[in-house]
């Protein structure tokens, strides 16, 4: 199988080239000009620089492909735009490639429970949820959902909305891991916020199987999480334990983090960079759940996820600790 994955040299693409390999199939990593092939650089596998926004090069790429995991997107960014230029309209685009091939490949996109935005009225997350996202980001990413569905004709294509994924050569909870080392954890607000996290392994054994069962994911919207209902209380303890601490649980009170995330911002542009922090980021990690059913998806796939966060804390901090982060 010939499989081609966008955003290949980071984080979750690096992981699932790597499974593509592993299981004697042609793979293509479709990435941006310059970027950071460290974790990639030993795998044979094809190289195509020319990002998104190129609708010829993107055919050049994907032509012969039969499936596209596209898993390229921006999680931060320097001004709102930049979200829709690459998450929207970089959809839009791998689309269109795959519309002009001889033979359109299966596209799955990676999108995320933030184009749906939190739990609302008890009800837990899912495919037939009525979206409300907080952010650009939310946003960007339930716009690109839409052009999938606007290709529907034209490109067999499936939608995967995660939670929040972590695991080795993951940096969002990096610096948690550093703070629990040092003896201390920090969040904003409640420690007993619910969320559901997802091991990277667990999802390249997803991706593998949305691919695999074509026939019958095509046309279809998924939710996929571990099931297990965390609150960032019992993370830390996780994490802790993992590192042989037994972290201060410090909490930053809301409006504190919004003055916070607003003086980020301003640093953050006159740097022109992308605030870490920021108030939309405050807003989604304040909320009290962002829980999804992944039952459907499940069955779907005849998959279920094998890491709960006892099993998949300990691998990421060993990693982290044999790469020198922590």
């Amino acid at each position: 199988m010939r499989a081609v994955v966008t955003g290949g040299a980071g984080f979750i693409g690096s992981h699932v080239l790597e499974a593509l390999v592993a299981r004697g199939d042609q793979a293509v990593c479709l990435e941006r000009c310059g970027a950071d092939r460290r974790w990639i650089g030993a795998l044979p596998v094809a190289h195509h620089e020319c990002g998104l926004a190129d609708p010829a090069a993107l055919r050049d790429a994907l032509e012969g492909a039969d499936v596209v995991f596209h898993l390229a997107a921006l999680t931060e960014a320097r001004r709102p735009g930049d979200f829709y230029a690459v998450n929207t309209e970089g959809t839009a685009n791998v689309l269109r490639a795959a519309a002009a091939c001889a033979t359109p490949p299966h596209v799955i996109l990676a999108s995320s429970l933030a184009a749906l935005g939190p739990c609302r009225n008890g009800e837990s997350l899912g495919a037939d949820t009525v979206p409300r996202p907080l952010s650009h980001y939310g946003r960007s990413k339930l716009l690109a959902e839409a052009m999938v569905h606007a290709y529907a004709d034209r490109v067999p294509a499936t939608i995967l909305r995660l939670s929040s994924v972590y695991g080795p050569r993951e940096r969002g909870v990096l610096k948690f891991f550093q703070l629990v080392r040092r003896g201390v954890a920090l969040t904003i607000g409640d420690w007993d916020r619910e969320v559901q996290l997802l091991h990277v392994h667990d999802l390249v054994q997803a991706l593998l199987r949305v691919s695999a069962a074509r026939a019958t994911t095509v046309g279809r919207t998924f939710v996929f999480a571990h099931p297990e209902r965390v609150t960032w209380r019992r993370f830390a303890e996780v994490v802790g334990r993992a590192l042989g601490r037994e972290p201060r649980l410090l909490s930053l009170p809301v409006p504190v983090a919004h003055v916070v995330a607003r003086a980020a911002e301003w640093i953050a542009a006159a740097r022109s960079r992308a605030a870490i922090l920021n108030r939309e980021r405050v807003r989604e990690m304040t909320q009290r759940r962002w829980i999804c059913d992944p039952t459907p998806t499940v069955a779907a796939l005849s998959y279920a996820p094998r890491l709960a966060i006892t099993d998949g804390v300990p691998l990421t901090a060993a990693w982290y600790r044999g790469a020198g982060w922590l």
